[in-house]
């Protein structure tokens, strides 16, 4: 499958483009303080990755991925100053011309901005994959991943189980779906989808295929957002083993969209107007929304004594894909109802304290 250029001279960012550009910007918004702006800084090491950076903006002038990345960074000048921290920024692509206007482009962006180290090159994916592993691999350097081929041909299944498994690494993955075809085309992760037909919930469909990919220990943490554009459904699927970024994706993803947190459209259909014949009577009338589904399974876990603590909470927010602060009207219910006592509102990421039946 040929890659769809919308870096090309006369092409501009389409809607669905702009918004996976704002997601990108918002999670490097929410990730660079944590790296940046802590004490005592737990990393010296900051490296940043876009695989097909491209020229660094559309050709109405639109701020492309590279640039949006910047513009987050000098945010944080006063740490830069410091020296604390040193920032590499790793920006690709196959296009020698693309190259040159991006290094033109961020040369002025970067003049005297101190300890930014530039990695800019005319590199296929594959070859700039390969340079990238050891970096990936090391566990003493925090790296954050932009993955935006616009098609399927660049990252494998084997490149994204080194993806997931690389250390202290985030990552932003952007497909479209026909990701699907093929994933189904590879034996060892062949997709079971129950509604076929039901496209608007392909991302769901991809998210278990690459759940398949996840290493056999430890806890990872996989998250998607849906763009509904002209000529299909398109996606971020977000990766990351620290339950901060998790955290961090979802402040993102709810930002962008207020209604359901992982799509921008009516994703689960809750303000449809036609009745389907697969649903009963009721469930049209009523049909269960996300966050009612999710506050549901918290009560049934909370008092059936599955989840009692704040960890298990935030498991439960997270395999939803809610944030934490949308366990807060369960919490408070329950408290108020006397069926529990806990001394959280919101469950935090680093604590455990217990939850109490009554």
């Amino acid at each position: 499958m040929p890659r769809k250029d919308f870096h090309a001279s006369n092409k501009t960012f389409d809607e669905g483009t702009l918004t996976k550009l704002d997601i990108f910007q918002l999670y490097t918004r929410e990730w660079l303080p944590v790296f940046l702006a802590r004490v005592p800084i737990i990393y010296k090491e900051v490296h940043i990755y876009d695989f097909f950076c491209g020229p660094g903006e559309d050709s109405a002038g639109v701020k492309g991925s590279p640039a949006r990345i910047v513009e987050e960074l000098l945010k944080y000048r006063q740490y830069l100053n410091s020296g604390a921290v040193k920032v590499y920024l790793h920006f690709y692509d196959a296009d020698a011309n693309k190259i040159i206007a991006l290094r033109n482009k961020l040369k002025s962006l970067l003049a005297g901005v101190p300890n930014v180290i530039e990695d800019i090159h005319t590199l296929t994916f594959d070859e700039a994959f390969k340079k990238a592993l050891p970096t990936l691999n090391n566990p003493k350097v925090a790296k954050l991943i932009f993955l935006d081929p616009c098609g399927v041909n660049f990252v494998t299944p084997n490149v994204f189980a080194q993806v997931v498994a690389a250390k202290v690494t985030d990552f932003l993955f952007f497909l479209p779906s026909s990701i699907l075809h093929r994933f189904r085309s590879v034996d060892s992760i062949q997709l079971k989808i129950d509604r076929p037909d039901d496209f608007y919930h392909v991302h769901k469909v991809t998210l278990a295929a690459f759940r398949r990919l996840q290493p056999p220990a430890g806890k990872y943490y996989l998250a998607p957002f849906s763009i509904k554009k002209k000529k299909g459904i398109y996606g971020i699927i977000f990766g990351s083993s620290n339950p901060l970024g998790m955290d961090k994706f979802l402040t993102t993803t709810w930002t962008m969209a207020p209604e359901n947190g992982e799509a921008n459209f009516d994703i689960h259909r809750e303000n449809a107007h036609l009745m389907s014949p697969y649903l009963a009577f009721d469930e049209f009338v009523n049909p269960p929304t996300k966050l009612g589904a999710f506050e549901q399974e918290l009560e049934e876990a909370i008092l059936a004594g599955k989840c009692s603590n704040e960890q298990d909470v935030v498991d439960i927010c997270f395999e939803h894909g809610v944030r934490r602060q949308h366990a807060e009207s369960v919490l408070k219910r329950l408290k108020e109802e006397n069926r529990i006592e806990c001394e959280f509102r919101v469950p935090q990421l680093n604590k455990e304290r217990n939850i109490t039946l009554l």
